[in-house]
């Protein structure tokens, strides 16, 4: 059997050029709502399905710029996604801030390419590596240069690696070779940092005379569809190129380029401009920006990229200062477990009530003092109890949905990506309405318009129903689940503070950090604590039979 379809950045391709219909769609994540549990990547596959760091643990969020509009994303069970159904993707204006940084930028002095310049650009398909190689041999022989660009892109479909080797000389006669030789790149423009820290990519570069400018923040890989836990190697990776260059700037280039442009693929250009002003790039300015005008795509938008990473190079902190100006920011984590605790309570009290969140601090109390008495000098288990039980009692049930849908953030969430008309459609499995699947038996998840925001609003003032008899919801076999692993974490608790001493310790903190993979909504919920309790289990049983100790005559 074989599948024929087209690929993800010929799709996206096309539909910029007016050669494929464009849905008027978009799809979003309500951080807040979702678990992290990563049953949308297990269902779509999709790296445009990325990590997002948060105070609560790892969530979800769909990278807009390479979003291919296939919406497999939204088969995963939660609440968390909505469509966003016409209006545009909100781009940011030239401001005086940005006009200001520009005009005071200083001419960098540039390389000579007397021998002939090597770049190497390294990263993944559908990030604009094969139109930045191409840029840069146009400005080349803008200036009377040789110039030669050979991209190698091999099975590089979405996310696949991609590399372009660029030679640069004073005369056309002087290129001999269109590949960059073993040390032979001088310049490193790594916007992906995995391509760019492969064994190919750290050939290229010299210790003596090659420099490195990378993108830090991470384009997920493969992996991460199926390990949503997986950590990003960047320092090692970093490292790696450190090892091998002379010099190296690692720029959080797609996080500036979103919040200063509005698309994360100005990436790129935001990159080559943080190179040219550090004067790695033996090119001229003008002829850079002629470059860019000749492509005839999203001109503005590319030469503002390019001269914000120029004043990113010259005036980092003013330039991350405007970009922190134009975003939505999400409260900054709490530093120090007390911070972390008061953060936590205040949630628990909008959760439920004052009495609710007394409930967690008395447990992560009771926690924070045995640490200190039966295992002085450990920490770690106060902060395993205070994050693991505050997940327990704010389960999210159907008020606290909704109270997460309204209470500000997500409508502030969807104004700083989107502007125009638009509506949203919420793709929902409500437990008392939605069909279940003949063939899994889990319930099926459908689209819902823009009246389930009032239906949010009505929704989230009943939660002092919850736990009560008066609880419509509060009956089914998850909820029931749900309020019994609160009290069995309590007797958990109990049992690791009767027990603790400084031996067993760090076993303490790893049964009281179980709870934080009970993760999802529904039978990915349900499968999560299966696997969870079963951890637990055989931690527990290592916990109350500790190894043997050794006897003084042996």
């Amino acid at each position: 059997i074989v599948y024929d379809q087209m690929c993800a950045t010929e799709k996206r391709r096309r539909r910029k050029r007016g050669l494929l219909e464009d849905p008027d769609w978009r799809v979003v994540i309500n951080p807040d709502v979702c678990e992290g549990c990563g049953d949308c990547g297990v269902q779509s596959n999709c790296l445009s399905v990325v990590p997002l760091e948060t105070e609560f643990g790892r969530k979800r969020a769909i990278d807009q710029s390479a979003c291919n509009k296939d919406f497999s994303c939204i088969k995963g069970f939660c609440p968390s996604f909505v469509l966003v159904k016409g209006g545009r993707r909100r781009t940011r204006a030239p401001s005086a801030e940005h006009d200001r940084l520009i005009a005071a930028l200083p001419e960098p002095a540039r390389p000579s390419c007397a021998e002939p310049y090597g770049i190497l650009l390294a990263g993944v398909g559908g990030t604009g590596i094969v139109t930045l190689g191409a840029l840069l041999g146009t400005a080349a022989r803008l200036e009377g240069k040789g110039a030669t660009v050979l991209d190698k892109a091999g099975l590089a479909q979405k996310y696949g690696a991609v590399t372009s080797h660029i030679r640069i000389a004073e005369r056309a006669d002087d290129l001999h070779a269109v590949r960059i030789a073993a040390g032979g790149a001088r310049l490193l423009l790594g916007i992906d940092l995995v391509v760019a820290a492969s064994r190919e990519a750290v050939a290229r570069l010299d210790r003596g005379s090659s420099h490195a400018v990378v993108n830090r923040d991470p384009i997920p890989t493969g992996e991460f569809t199926r390990s949503p836990d997986l950590a990003f190697p960047g320092e090692r990776l970093e490292g790696t190129i450190r090892a091998a260059a002379a010099g190296i700037d690692v720029v959080d280039a797609t996080r500036l380029a979103t919040a200063l442009i509005g698309d994360a693929v100005y990436a790129n250009l935001f990159l080559l401009g943080v190179a040219y002003q550090r004067g790695q790039v033996p090119l001229g300015s003008d002829a850079l920006e002629q470059a860019i005008a000749l492509n005839g795509v999203a001109v503005e938008a590319n030469l503002r990229a390019f001269r914000w990473g120029r004043a990113a190079a010259h005036d980092a902190a003013a330039v991350a200062a405007a970009a922190e100006a134009g975003t939505v920011c999400a409260a900054p984590a709490p530093e120090g477990l007390e911070a972390l605790i008061e953060r936590r309570t205040a949630d628990l009290r909008a959760y439920q009530n004052t009495a609710y969140a007394a409930r967690y601090r008395a447990l992560v109390a009771r926690a924070r003092e045995a640490e200190r008495a039966r295992a002085p000098g450990r920490q770690g288990l106060a902060e395993a109890v205070a994050r693991a039980f505050h997940k327990l009692l704010a389960y999210k049930d159907e008020y606290e949905v909704a109270r997460l849908y309204t209470d500000g953030r997500f409508r502030r969430q969807v104004e700083a990506q989107f502007e125009g008309a638009y509506g949203l459609r919420f793709s929902l499995a409500p437990p008392l309405f939605a069909r279940r699947d003949p063939e899994t038996g889990h319930l099926q998840k459908r689209l819902f318009g823009p009246w389930t925001m009032t239906a949010f609003r009505l929704l989230a003032r009943f939660k002092g129903l919850r736990g009560t008899p008066l609880d419509p919801f509060g009956y089914s076999a998850e909820r029931r689940r749900e309020r019994a692993l609160i009290g069995e974490y309590e007797a958990t608790v109990a049992a690791l503070i009767a027990g603790l001493d400084s031996d067993n310790h760090a076993l303490a903190v790893e049964i009281a950090e179980v709870p934080l993979a009970m993760r999802g909504f529904g039978h990915v919920k349900e499968a999560n604590i299966a696997c969870a309790k079963e951890r637990e289990a055989g931690l527990l049983a290592a916990f109350r039979t500790p190894a043997p100790q050794a006897s003084a005559a042996e």
